[in-house]
């Protein structure tokens, strides 16, 4: 897929240009083999993002979806956090992808062969 330059959607929360894999009105999405990440703003909000992350492992299914927060930012990358109950979901989004990090917990929210789906590197 065609790599797009988008600077505004979330100036404010992430400090460089992003390029998505794939921009569908303010929402960014970064695919890897067995899903996709989408991200996008939380109005009125520069230290929040919205998220869902899916995910596909043979006929087993993963799904996440939230609102994370900012814990640390830099120039070259933005690290956001979700957690509910054990799961915890940090998202480290640099300049061309977003690299996920979830706990064994999160696998709860996968089908039986879909554990440990979420996490990985998602240009």
């Amino acid at each position: 897929m065609k790599n797009r330059m988008l600077v505004p959607v979330l100036a404010g929360l992430f400090c460089t240009s992003t390029m998505a894999t794939k921009v569908e009105g303010d929402t960014l999405i970064y695919q890897k083999s067995d899903g996709e990440i989408r991200l996008s703003a939380v109005p009125n909000n520069d230290q929040q993002a919205m998220f869902s992350i899916k995910t596909n492992v043979g006929m087993h299914a993963c799904n996440v979806k939230g609102i994370a927060s900012v814990v640390a930012n830099t120039k070259d990358h933005t690290t956001l956090q979700w957690q509910e109950g054990q799961c915890k979901v940090t998202l480290k989004w640099g300049q061309a992808s977003v690299k996920v990090t979830a706990d064994e917990e999160c696998n709860s929210y996968c089908g039986m062969n879909a554990g440990n789906s979420l996490s990985g590197t998602y240009k």
